[in-house]
């Protein structure tokens, strides 16, 4: 669009547009990527959606980011606002890059930042200053949103579940729809003919955060990820540990729940290594193997007793194969959906979820699921910001 435009007609140029190119983009609480997903989001709204995915790739977390966003979690302030700036500077230079290579030109962006903290029910905090990306891609920026929920009475968390029941939903089935990044998180979505019932969601446990911490431990830092679960798989689970893990206070409590590193993240992971105090490579496998049952029966159990009969599995997890074992027989009699069936690709759903809801607040539709975060009501997500120095606009 012609530089200098107004912000309100760009909103409108956007809107007429049939098909617009959307990239969404997610920096998880994994902290090892930038997860970029280009577009097209098809549907009337009120409807179902589909999404048809033109380009997507990770970007790697340059290793400068990591120690300093966990340094921004601990409370640096100061830290916190030079991340803002750098990494708003890098998401864009990222896009951009991918869009060049693709030859795309991107006409809205849904980026949701990178966390530096998120406490249940009371806060939370995305960064990574959207203006870049505004300017460089030279389009719309939705972002920042979680807080709007928050303002409306929720916790900011969970928001995938609008993408589980617009994209992911079936008339005749139950969906249960499962992320398993850092942490695990899980959707259930009633058949659609049942118009009324919103989907059931919350975050259920931790997903790869523990797993990857212990193989950064016993690696020294070689390796950050228990490749395909091959080193939990020569371990054997210790149930008395893997009970103890079961019963801890965020797995037990009720939905609406949401966690991150303040409950999952290395302080717990490293007091979890001294208590256990491996010495042996056995021992290391003995307590990943632990873990990573852990992760499977936190889901498991989250899903006992609901009607369930499809079940589609994202995220880094879904490459666990140890995982997706204990998965399977602990869900047994659940028919497990391969990513052909949906045209989803699980490594870039939470991309594609955030492209959808920057669609979504362009319509000005709601889309907090209140059931999932515990708002009062529905509620527009996001703020919009624009390029050359327009002003941001609160969408919520």
């Amino acid at each position: 669009m012609k530089t200098g435009s107004s912000p309100l007609a760009r909103l409108e140029a956007l809107s007429r547009k049939k098909r617009p190119v959307i990239a969404g983009l997610m920096s998880g609480t994994s902290m090892d990527g930038l997860d970029i997903a280009f577009c097209h989001v098809d549907g009337q709204a009120g409807g179902k959606r589909c999404m048809e995915m033109l380009a997507a790739h990770t970007a790697p977390m340059p290793d400068r980011f990591r120690p300093r966003i966990e340094q921004a979690m601990e409370g640096d302030l100061v830290e916190a606002a030079r991340l803002d700036i750098e990494l708003g500077r890098w998401f864009a230079e990222a896009t951009l890059d991918l869009a060049r290579k693709h030859g795309v030109a991107v006409d809205l962006v849904g980026s949701h930042g990178q966390t530096v903290c998120h406490e249940h029910g009371r806060t939370t905090l995305q960064i990574g200053e959207p203006g870049f990306l505004a300017n460089r891609l030279d389009c719309v920026v939705a972002h920042d949103f979680r807080r709007g929920d928050v303002v409306a009475g929720g916790c900011g968390a969970p928001l995938v579940p609008i993408f589980d029941r617009l994209v992911m939903g079936l008339d005749d089935a139950a969906v249960l729809s499962v992320n398993i990044g850092g942490i695990a998180n899980l959707t259930i979505v009633p058949p659609l003919h049942r118009s009324n019932e919103e989907p059931l969601a919350f975050d259920c446990g931790p997903g790869n955060m523990v797993i990857d911490r212990i193989v950064e431990r016993r690696t020294n830092g070689t390796a950050l990820f228990d490749e395909g679960g091959a080193e939990a798989a020569r371990g054997r689970v210790n149930e008395k540990l893997l009970a103890e893990l079961m019963a801890h206070p965020f797995v037990t409590a009720e939905a609406p729940k949401s966690a991150g590193r303040e409950q999952f993240g290395r302080e717990f992971t490293d007091a979890l290594i001294e208590r256990a105090s491996p010495q042996s490579e056995s021992d290391w496998q003995d307590l990943l193997a632990t873990v990573t049952a852990w992760t499977a029966e936190c889901i498991i159990e989250a899903a006992r007793g609901k009607r369930i009969e499809r079940a589609f599995i994202a995220g880094g997890g879904a490459h666990n194969t140890t995982l997706m074992a204990r998965l399977r027989h602990g869900l047994a009699g659940v028919e497990f959906t391969h990513p052909d069936e949906t045209g989803i690709d699980p490594d870039f759903k939470e991309a594609l979820a955030f492209a959808l809801l920057a669609q979504l607040l362009i319509e000005g539709e709601p889309a907090n699921v209140p059931r999932a975060t515990g708002a009062a009501g529905p509620t527009l997500l996001g703020r919009l910001t624009f390029p050359d120095g327009s002003p941001s606009l609160d969408g919520g």
